[in-house]
């Protein structure tokens, strides 16, 4: 479904991410059960770009030295 986007987002998108989303944005409105006037806001997404990774937790980052900090510049 949405060529393929929605297996992307599901596979790869994760909590934290930055991700740009372009689209077109949808607006409904609708009568529920009991008479009461309903309103609805969906976002067809277009593309999605992947502009951070998720952060990481403690235990991750203890794996990894940072070396930035002897460049002189």
């Amino acid at each position: 479904a949405f060529n393929g986007l929605g297996k992307t987002i599901q596979d790869y998108c994760e909590k934290g991410m930055k991700v740009l989303v372009r689209g077109r944005i949808h607006y409904s409105k609708w009568t529920d059960q009991e008479g009461n006037d309903r309103y609805g806001c969906e976002i067809i997404a277009e593309t999605v770009d992947f502009l951070s990774r998720a952060k990481q937790t403690e235990n991750e980052d203890r794996g990894q030295t940072d070396y930035d900090d002897d460049i002189p510049f």
